[in-house]
């Protein structure tokens, strides 16, 4: 009988209580989940080797080999010199025999068996007994006798283990579900259809490729089978942006009104005249306030463009007519940065601004809230706290956010719920290219600050081998005899947190400082520190009582410091290309000429993209080319459609094309069918989250 891909995965056979929740911790409920997860790679027949015919030849590139054998003998001992685990096995085919060692990796004796059939793939190596592989990656295939049946075809796709369900239990089920599945309806229209295969056939091509498919385009996942995957995925994703969007548009928003003597006190809050390119932004901002619309609009631009300073304009065009406008930032570092910012342009009106954090003392918070609620607090700046069910607003009309992709949703949501149905405009300073803002950031409107204010100088940034890193610290000497001061950024707050490869943490580095400069005052902040110790910290280097601020990436944004002018980054190669530029942004912020130097024996091709460009969206671009969306964004973080098969990157312009489509589509109307369908699809790839 067949199944509809809806079907819980409890109806294909040895899918029981375990396995159940197994997959299901793996985001697998279902026919469709279960297919739509692809294997992570395949094997080429034409590309296994016998292990007879396998020959060492050296090269800076080592050559990556296939082999499938029967696994003969396994032992466990300890290397003479540095006293590490040592897994050897021995593999075997009717050809000959192969060496394979692992390091440390003592749960292999728990793993492996002898007479597992095993597939093997690792750089061949000349070892002391002859050929090995060190430290190769496996399969096990099954026990016993050879088993032909894997081999009816050229391609063997490969499952990645699900805690108990092994890749050979995987592929099993995917086998029985695409024999069993009910071929669905097909919901893209017939522009985006063209030429693709149907869903259940792409699905086929891809858990059974035929033999004549490219070996490449499997592997880059370029087929026309993953485009069919893709261009559902991105379509689903594309028309809920359209409908969120036209729902928005739908909205009555608060018209906050404007006048000749609103702009004249406007332009006294300013300390000097705005760039063209934020003029041009406060110009949308303020089409956006008085259209009766509800605005969501990203502010994007890059380091030290003035965000901060349009946001500041729009919240005071609220505040000025009697309601009350919120700044969300993700740090309290930032959040207070942000009030002492604002307090300082109020200059009188400073009375009007209230900051709310986490750990105020009961009485203190008591207060903040009550001028929250009674409206008297005009400016109201905060972290999560600001999402509490105790904050009540009296006239909330325009909530600002700061690096919104660090915000959950949900969060966002609840904060929403505390106006009427407030504006929201959304500052990143991570510039990113226009196609994936679309995708990360929803429905919302752009204005980018593409120029920088007079009199910011461009940082001299230079990359520093280790055995090199003195002249960092000769520049830092400098500049604290000049009366200025210098930030040190370490990666790591213990070096036990970092895994096998050493670093210098935070506190062998805090000894060094010491002792180079026994003079200077030394302050250190670090994740670990409570928020009022850590705020202290920062406050005195602000103040000018310490001359150097050694922390981790806690100071990314929001410390602004005129007169520290140097800034060294230790093991720059554990940072994102646009962390470095966020960093490097805390320098060259007054009008002596200031330098960043990275320190880092590895990596410093990728590095060298800093050292040859100032341009946040060329590093931006740089740093998505290289890490992809879902790191370059953070990990895990809210806001990055959870894609299975599309890629933002190498599918921008179809994404682009999918988005005309969904217009059209949602223009037309929609059924209660389509609909059906798109609430599934955006459940499944987690999109409903996206605001």
């Amino acid at each position: 009988m067949d199944l509809p891909l809806s079907s819980k995965l409890t109806v294909l056979k040895g899918v029981g209580p375990v396995f159940a929740t197994a997959l299901a911790e793996a985001g697998l409920d279902t026919l469709k989940d279960l297919l739509w997860a692809l294997p992570h790679r395949y094997v080429d027949r034409g590309a296994l080797r016998r292990i007879g015919d396998l020959e060492y030849q050296y090269s800076s590139e080592r050559e990556i080999v296939t082999v499938l054998g029967t696994l003969k003998e396994l032992r466990q001992t300890t290397t003479r010199v540095q006293r590490m685990g040592l897994t050897e096995a021995l593999l075997e085919d009717d050809s000959g025999s192969l060496r394979l060692l692992w390091f440390n990796q003592g749960y292999l004796a728990r793993t492996l068996k002898p007479g597992d059939r095993l597939l093997v793939f690792g750089p061949l190596s000349q070892g002391r007994h002859g050929l090995e592989l060190r430290s190769p990656a496996f399969e096990i295939l099954g026990r016993g006798p050879a088993t032909e049946d894997l081999w009816v075809r050229r391609y063997l796709p490969l499952y990645r283990k699900l805690g108990p369900v092994l890749g050979r239990s995987r592929a099993r089920l995917v086998q029985e579900a695409l024999k069993r599945a009910h071929a669905p309806e097909n919901w893209l229209p017939p522009e985006l259809a063209k030429g693709l295969p149907e869903p259940l056939d792409a699905l086929r091509m891809l858990h059974q490729p035929p033999d004549e498919a490219d070996a490449r385009d499997l592997e880059q996942r370029q087929t026309p089978a993953h485009r069919r995957l893709a261009t559902e995925e991105l379509f689903a994703f594309a028309l809920g942006v359209s409908l969120r969007r036209a729902g928005r548009l739908k909205r009555q928003g608060v018209v906050v009104p404007t006048s000749p003597e609103l702009r004249d006190r406007l332009k006294s809050l300013l300390p000097f005249p705005l760039t063209q390119a934020q003029r041009r932004a406060f110009k949308e901002i303020v089409e956006d306030l008085t259209s009766g619309r509800v605005m969501h609009r990203l502010l994007q631009g890059d380091v030290g463009s003035g965000k901060t300073l349009v946001a500041f304009l729009s919240m005071a065009m609220v505040a000025e007519s009697g309601a009350q406008a919120a700044l969300l930032a993700p740090t309290e570092v930032l959040a207070r940065q942000h009030a002492a910012t604002f307090t300082k342009l109020l200059g009188d009106s400073a009375h009007q601004l209230q900051l709310l954090l986490g750990p105020m003392k009961a009485a203190e918070k008591r207060a903040a809230l009550a001028r929250i609620a009674a409206g008297e607090a005009r400016y109201v700046v905060g972290t999560h706290a600001l999402f509490q069910e105790a904050v009540t607003f009296k006239a909330l009309q325009l909530v600002v956010v700061d690096e919104q992709h660090r915000f959950g949703v949900k969060q966002r949501e609840a904060l929403k719920e505390k106006g009427v149905d407030p504006h929201w405009l959304v500052m990143s300073a991570t510039p990113i290219p226009r196609s994936l803002a679309l995708a990360v950031f929803g429905d919302l409107e752009q204005s980018v600050l593409d120029e920088l204010p007079p009199g910011r100088q461009p940082i001299d940034t230079k990359l520093l081998e280790p055995d090199d890193a003195e002249r960092a610290w000769e520049a830092i000497e400098r500049a604290l005899s000049q009366g200025r001061q210098a930030y040190v950024v370490s990666p790591a707050i213990d070096p036990t947190e970092e895994g096998k490869v050493p670093l210098r943490d935070i506190q062998a580095m805090e000894a060094l400082l010491y002792q180079r400069f026994p003079e200077a005052r030394l302050e250190v902040v670090h994740g670990r520190l409570k928020a009022e110790v850590m705020a202290e910290r920062v406050a005195r280097f602000v103040a000018g009582k310490a001359q150097i601020l050694l922390a981790t990436t806690v100071i990314e944004v929001g410390v602004d410091v005129p007169n520290a002018t140097v800034m060294v980054v230790d093991h720059a190669e554990r940072f994102g290309l646009s962390q470095l530029h966020q960093l490097r942004g805390r320098v060259g912020r007054g009008r002596d000429r200031s330098r960043f130097f990275m320190v880092s024996g590895a990596e410093t091709e990728r590095l060298r993209a800093l050292v040859e460009t100032q341009d946040g969206f060329r590093i931006a671009q740089k740093d998505l080319e290289l890490r992809g969306p879902g790191e370059f964004f953070g990990v895990r973080q809210s806001g990055v459609p959870q894609f299975q098969v599309a890629d933002l990157l190498r599918d921008k312009g179809l994404l682009a094309r999918c988005r005309e489509v969904a217009e059209k589509t949602l223009a037309q109307g929609l059924t209660e069918d389509q609909r059906r369908w798109l609430r599934q699809e955006q459940a499944r790839l987690k999109l409903a989250e996206i605001s």
